[in-house]
């Protein structure tokens, strides 16, 4: 009796399993089935003369992922700033940023003197986005953007526009869609660059005769310090600096919201407000930053090359921690050396 018991609980555990990998398998399935998705693979064959049977068979293996929209819903730059810092400003990241400067030194002073942007930025830039490439995605690229492209989202649009850049990318460098792994977002590589990025701003800097930001540091650091040049990279200017309130004048001008207007020095000084420390050109332009944390409020002043970071991550505290990254890694830097 037991034995028969064992047997048709056995088989009925098996018809189960059976059945949920039967309707996973649909409903992944189904996905290529979505009029938007076959209205969009239709926009690609035309505009962009793909074959359309593959692509049938591209978006039929495209897996749903419903982590993903859970993801880009709540970004980690919805936290409070001292629990941002403390993730990404931390012992770890700036050890190990030193380590990377010291190892590609060369290719670091190279970006440097070709585009003008501090070998510090870049290693922070690199630390936070994939902890010196140790962390670049679990996702297929493919599914996340899919995902996102034709979710309810607000930012369906941008994300479309990016699988299709993607598309391009994998056509034009001989990849296979299916096989790119990334952030939950579609981002690639060590860099962290979306496909349009990547498409536009990946430079072949260690000359290989291929543009890799998956396995070649060289082509990341100069693709890297290409990206903030293109988007308007100051040379020798500063980032931010901790701003200083003198009197009281400033809480009117602060009032209930922060302005997002750039004003000078000079004219924040009407305020008494004031940078920290001298900076050696009083006609440059800032903006101030709020940061929240747990207990109070963190002000900063912040330059033009403050507004470039946030071309990669439009997130005041992702730019103040690539910033303070840098810096502390700089300072370990000069004092091991």
């Amino acid at each position: 009796m037991l034995r028969v018991v064992i047997a048709k609980m056995t088989l009925l555990v098996s018809v189960l399993i059976s059945m949920t990998i039967m309707t996973m398998a649909h409903a992944d399935d189904a996905f290529v089935h979505r009029p938007e998705v076959q209205t969009y693979i239709q926009y690609l064959v035309k505009q962009y003369h793909f074959q359309q049977q593959p692509l049938v068979t591209l978006f039929s293996a495209v897996k749903i992922r419903p982590q993903v929209i859970r993801h880009i819903n709540k970004p980690l730059e919805k936290e409070l700033w001292n629990t941002y810092q403390m993730l990404f400003v931390n012992e770890w990241r700036i050890q190990h940023g030193v380590k990377f400067w010291n190892k590609y030194a060369a290719a670091l002073q190279k970006a440097e003197k070709t585009y003008g942007v501090p070998a510090s930025i870049i290693v922070a830039t690199i630390g936070i986005e994939t902890k010196y490439g140790q962390k670049t995605g679990e996702y297929r690229v493919m599914d996340s953007l899919t995902n996102l492209a034709f979710s309810s989202s607000p930012r369906a649009p941008f994300f479309r526009k990016e699988l299709t850049e993607f598309l391009l990318l994998s056509r034009e460098q001989h990849l296979d869609p299916l096989k790119i792994m990334g952030s939950y977002a579609g981002a690639i590589g060590q860099p962290q660059f979306m496909p349009s990025s990547y498409r536009y701003y990946a430079v072949n800097f260690s000359n290989s005769g291929k543009t890799d930001l998956m396995h070649d540091e060289i082509d990341v650091i100069g693709s890297i310090a290409n990206y903030y040049k293109k988007h308007g990279w100051q040379t020798n200017e500063p980032v931010a600096l901790p701003a200083l309130f003198l009197g009281n004048r400033y809480s009117h001008f602060l009032g209930k919201t922060i302005p997002t207007q750039a004003l000078s020095l000079p004219e924040l000084a009407q305020y008494g407000i004031a940078p920290k420390i001298k900076v050696p050109r009083p006609d440059l332009k800032v903006k101030i930053i709020e940061l929240q944390t747990r207990y109070s409020k963190e002000y900063w002043l912040a330059f033009h090359n403050f507004d470039v970071i946030k071309r990669y991550n439009p997130s005041d505290m992702y730019a103040m921690a690539v910033y303070q990254l840098s810096t502390y890694i700089a300072d370990l830097k000069e004092r091991l050396h």
